[in-house]
């Protein structure tokens, strides 16, 4: 994020240097030009007659007392800041004597957080090797809105696009969120900060504003994009407009503006999409957006209140090396009071928090204050591995473990603390409750957080955000099937469904309706000013309706009118020419008041059938054609009419939006239906002191009378939801093979740990064979794994219904193993286990799938073992070492047996020892995000290198290939070094491997810079599968393992054990995890009378460092031993794609 020089340092020294350096012909000024008194300045006096030298130069600004413009760079300052009497540009007092800072004022209390923004890294699980999410383990009920973060543009052909196969994965599976938060609006985010780094992308934004040819190829592809994926809104996140050292260029001041508005009208024609604009928070950047022209193109801008600090300081002339807090609320008013110098509106701001800090390593561990100097960014995170980089879950294990008291700077709205010679900064509920309490004072209802996927398992840091917002999480649906045995009780009355305010949520109760067929909600903007948005809200106790706007058409003549058995509950002239559009609904409990009363024309009266006048307006329910004044429209009722349009008034709202008692908003309070509109002005002339805006005709609802409590009366939507699952899966068991041997669907990686670049994809192939699934269809397939991860995920108490269900129809016809509670603690015991690849583990092999699981149970207890004897068995996230970037299908080995065409890994050992398959080579790799060195070793399959042919069942035969067919099995032994991952037995010394994993390979790619050839394990069709063991405990391979089992049931399973622990034992005789292979990688261990190394000896050589032996970094070679005694290395085994 955005994070250069901090403005009021940097004009206070320029300031200071030109009033007081003195100069001459041979001494240049740095700043200015040299008088013919020699001092240094601008302006006619110093750049004018007599000037000595550097007259060619211009201050920022005119003062306003020099009578030429070609005194300075600009007439004004950007962003209307001050120009001081030596032309220099700022916003403290030097610069602004006596102009202070209009700030909006709210009453706290009156002044709610309306949305709350999470920002979702797509590479989090990939990158960090704790203290990452899952798009499944996003939690309910805190946030309004997610931006899933980042989509990329092709810099050829300015599409944009999802740049790698696990970022695309995570777009699809995003949305598993809506599954029990319907409401929730998922962003795309692209750009980011890295986009303007040097490299493809660099101009890319630049080339895309500055030509209408390009910025319609970008928005083409936006919409399809966005279709693909169902996101409500896009996220722009060009960070460095501009500025040269950046990528920019002087034109994208205004080419910015061009094509935010093309953006603008493109989404609001494509079915209403939302659009943000990341602005950066220092000065240095924020004069390049052009804020006031942006602003209306937008429905918020999101700007980047921290990173004000950092490492980056230290080089910094005008910061200085000196400890500072990133998220310091003093400066960061200096970046809010630059939004309201132009006037911004506050509802479009939304402000950003930080689930991170930016930490240094003190001169002097005695002064470890704010402002004590520093020599470094703090040390690298055990989850976030980034120098001057600590999550906030990373703060508070030191605090817990250390025992430390945070210190809290009530001014700056930050708290600190120290150990040793680090120091950080970092924000909690106190702190975040003083910010928060500060925005709400200036107007401001939105807050973002950088970002949600920092935060820990347990949601730590944004229930305390919520708290400090004084937000509540939302209430959890009840997923119960309807029950048809509930006695007669007292009930409220069926509330009618009911439009929010333009800024408003669905009130207590209510939840918003899902647009039929559509993946937005129903929505509408008329009569909102500033891009607010009305929700239609129905109550959260009764069946939702189906609901959908009726009457468009692309000639813009629109023909109002709902289908037999709907109703109409809203207008809307958006889009039409002529006529209106009508927001129908099915006719239930909470639409039928609607259903039994008309809007006549314009001048008509009541007709006899409906003899009740409700009341007349001009403009009818507020989204018909206006008709003038003296000819109203006039909304009738039967006599008596519906109860609930018996008590009703006009209604004023004032002040919210604006704050100002001039503006009125068309809203009704919470608990009252709003029928009718008339907006604000002359035509009306209603009189009652709103010039802006418009009123409602708002209705109280009747009091409850006692009704039999009917079977609907459960939660809607979580009985649709019940009933939705139950239905895929009644499909499923139809054909519970047609997933695995028909649609054969991309799976995804067990693990969280994928490195892959993008290679040719096979989709034409594919196509044919998916064109086949006429028994099955992907889309419900995808949609019941979702259910299934959310299901593994998710609140037990909540989707304790759902699991019913699942183990009913699903599990209970398979293996107990499969059913919900037992799959749920599977998955528990290894939180590094992706819920979307084993739930499709699952689906697609149901019948094996259970047995497998229980192998794996089994093979647990028999090769995991203890550490050392202080330490106890858990698990704990594995980490990961890359992103993924592929399009091709999935070719895989199944760790767990599988259904026919896919291998498993008791099938590949197998061939291993059998000689069909042969080890091509092994390389050493050390993957600093998961802790340690990892052995790959790629067996060919075949029983010689390089040759073809080789046995079919050891390739993944059901997916197409028009490449290359698997020709490796790839094997990776992950070790961590923060384990006792060098162990004596009996006298010898083996290796403990936290996990392995195994995937197949086609081709070979040798990458510049990193050494010898390798397997590409980069494609989608690569995809992880593997075993890991519990936390503290390790397989020592090659060290003595007891077979378990005994009766003739378990042979298959003795089998497979015996074959596992032979493999490993082979691979110890022979060198390879044992010291012949660790002497590439260890600096200078000590032997044992034996000939192993000494178990103490776990120093590993330098990643960039030679081995003095060999000359040669053992990081970036393959190996194949070809002798032991004396030890002998082929560190040339041939690249068969050479």
């Amino acid at each position: 994020m955005a994070r250069l020089l901090l403005f009021f340092f940097a004009l206070v020294a320029h300031f200071q240097l030109s009033i007081q350096q003195e100069c001459s012909v041979s001494k240049p000024c740095e700043l200015g030009c040299c008088s013919r008194s020699g001092f240094c300045g601008f302006g006619p006096d110093h750049c004018g007659d007599g000037c000595l030298s550097g007259c060619d130069r211009k201050a920022d600004c005119n003062p306003g007392t020099w009578n030429s413009t070609k005194w300075s760079k600009w007439e004004k300052c950007p962003l209307n800041v001050c120009c001081s009497k030596s032309g220099f540009c700022g916003t403290t007092e030097e610069f602004c004597a006596g102009k202070p800072v209009k700030r909006p004022s709210c009453n706290i209390n009156n002044t709610p957080v309306e949305r709350v923004i999470g920002y979702y890294e797509a590479w989090s699980t990939s990158k960090r090797r704790c203290y990452s999410m899952l798009p499944e383990s996003i939690p309910y009920g805190y946030y309004t809105d997610i931006i899933f973060s980042f989509a990329t543009i092709d810099p050829q052909t300015f599409e944009i696009e999802a740049g790698d196969h696990k970022t695309e994965e995570y777009m699809r599976r995003i949305s598993t969120i809506k599954l029990v938060q319907p409401d929730i609006r998922i962003w795309i985010a692209v750009g980011g900060w890295s986009f303007n780094d040097p490299g493809p992308t660099r101009t890319t934004f630049s080339d895309i504003a500055g030509s209408a040819a390009n910025r319609q190829k970008f928005l083409n592809s936006l919409v399809l994009f966005m279709n693909k994926y169902g996101f409500d809104g896009i996220d722009i996140d060009w960070e460095y407009p501009v500025a040269e050292d950046r990528g920019g260029r002087g034109v994208d001041y205004e080419n910015f503006v061009s094509f935010m508005r093309a953006l603008n009208l493109r989404m609001k024609w494509f079915r209403r999409r939302f659009v943000s604009l990341t602005l950066p928070a220092s000065y240095w950047y924020l004069q390049h957006f052009d804020i006031v022209g942006l602003e209306p193109l937008v429905d918020w801008f999101n700007i980047m209140t921290y990173d004000m600090h950092g490492s980056w300081d230290l080089t910094n002339k005008w910061t200085g090396p000196f400890a500072n807090s990133h998220t310091n609320m003093t400066e960061i008013q200096d970046a809010l009071d630059l939004l309201w110098r132009n006037d911004i509106s506050p509802r479009k701001v939304t402000f950003g928090m930080a689930f991170y800090s930016r930490s240094f390593t003190l001169q002097d561990p005695a002064c470890n204050e704010p402002g004590c100097r520093v020599s470094s960014g703090g040390n690298a995170g055990r989850c976030s591995g980034t120098t001057g980089v600590l999550l906030h879950p990373e703060i508070a294990d030191e605090i817990r473990t250390r025992g430390l008291t945070p210190t809290l700077y009530r001014g700056a709205a930050v708290k600190t603390v120290s150990w040793g010679d680090q120091w950080v900064s970092f924000d909690d509920v106190v702190t975040w409750r003083l910010k928060a309490n500060i925005i709400r004072s200036q107007c401001i209802p939105g807050v973002m957080v950088w970002a949600m996927s920092q935060d820990d398992e347990e949601g730590t840091n944004i229930k305390a955000l919520t708290a400090a917002l004084d937000r509540k999480q939302m209430p959890e649906p009840n997923f119960s099937k309807p029950n048809n045995t509930q006695p007669v009780a007292d009930l409220a009355p069926p509330r009618l469904c009911r439009w929010s305010g333009c800024y408003a949520d669905c009130p207590p109760g209510f939840k918003t309706v899902q647009r039929f067929g559509h993946e937005e909600v129903m929505l509408t903007e008329e009569n909102c000013m500033d891009q607010g948005m009305s929700r239609l809200c129905c109550p959260a106790d009764q069946p939702l309706p189906s609901c959908g706007w009726n009457g468009h058409s692309n000639s813009g003549k629109c023909t109002p009118g709902c289908a037999p058995g709907e109703v109409e509950v809203g207008t809307l002239t958006y889009g039409c020419s002529s006529g209106y559009q009508s927001a129908c609904c099915t006719n239930t409990t909470s639409t039928a008041a609607y259903g039994v009363c008309k809007w006549t024309g314009c001048g008509e009266s009541c007709p006899s059938a409906l003899p009740h006048k409700v009341v007349s307006a001009w403009m009818g329910s507020g989204g018909m054609p206006h008709c003038d004044v003296d000819k109203l429209r006039s909304f009738c009722c039967p006599d008596p009419p519906p109860a609930d349009f018996t008590d009703c008034s006009w209604v004023s709202v004032n002040g919210s939006h604006y704050n100002s008692k001039y503006y009125c908003e068309d809203t009704c309070p919470s608990d009252q239906v709003k029928i009718a509109t008339e907006t604000a002005g002359g035509f009306t002339g209603f009189g009652n002191g709103c010039f802006v805006g418009a009123r409602g005709y708002c209705c109280k609802q009747p009091p409850p009378p006692v009704v039999p409590r009917d079977d609907d009366n459960e939660d809607p939507f979580g009985g649709k939801q019940n009933k939705e699952f139950q239905g895929l899966l009644e499909e499923y068991m139809e054909n519970p093979t047609c997933p695995a041997t028909i649609l054969v669907p991309e799976r995804s990686s067990w693990f969280r740990d994928s490195k892959r670049r993008s290679l040719s994809a096979e989709t034409a192939e594919l196509g044919i064979l998916q064109s086949r699934a006429t028994e099955c269809k992907e889309d419900h397939f995808t949609r019941l794994v979702a259910f299934g991860a959310a299901m593994l995920t998710m609140s037990t108490s909540m989707l304790e219904p759902l699991r019913v269900v699942y183990d009913e129809l699903f599990a209970d016809h398979f293996d107990s193993e499969l059913r919900a509670d037992s799959l749920r603690s599977y998955y528990e015991s290894i939180p590094n286990l992706d819920p979307n690849g084993l739930m499709q583990y699952v689906f697609l092999n149901p019948v094996q799938a259970g047995r497998g699981i229980w192998r794996d149970r089994q093979t647990t207890s028999a090769f995991c073992q203890v550490e050392s004897t202080s330490t106890t068995r858990k698990r704990q996230g594995l980490d990961a070492s890359g992103q993924s970037s592929a399009l091709l299908a999935p070719r895989i080995v199944e760790w767990l047996p599988s259904s026919a065409g896919v291998p498993d890994f008791g099938t590949v050992v197998q061939g291993i020892l059998n000689g069909e398959l042969s080890l091509h080579y092994a390389r050493w790799v050390y993957l600093r995000n998961q802790g340690g060195p990892m052995l790959e070793l790629a067996y060919w399959i075949g029983p010689v290198p390089g040759q073809p042919g080789g046995s079919d069942r050891y390739r993944d035969n059901t997916r197409p290939t028009n490449g290359r067919p698997d020709r490796w099995v790839v094997v990776h032994l992950h070790i961590n070094e923060r384990t006792n991952w060098l162990r004596s037995f009996n006298g010898r010394t083996y290796v403990g491997i936290q996990s392995v994993q195994i995937f197949h390979g086609q081709e070979t790619n040798e990458i510049e810079g990193q050494g010898a050839w390798r397997v590409d394990n980069t494609g989608s069709r690569s995809t992880r599968r593997g075993y890991r063991c519990p936390e503290n405990t390790l397989w020592y391979f090659g060290a003595p393992v007891a077979i378990p089992g005994s009766s003739p049931a378990d042979e298959a399973m003795r089998q497979y054990w015996q074959n596992l622990r032979d493999w490993a034992l082979r691979l110890f005789n022979s060198g390879y995890v044992a010291s012949p292979g660790l002497s590439l990688i260890l600096r200078n261990p000590v032997r044992l009378i034996n000939g192993d190394y000494d178990p103490s000896s776990r120093t590993l050589l330098g990643q960039g460092e030679n081995h003095p032996d060999y000359h040669q970094n053992m990081w970036l070679i393959n190996w194949i031993i070809t002798g032991l005694n004396p030890l002998f290395f082929d560190f040339g085994p041939a690249d068969p794609d050479a």
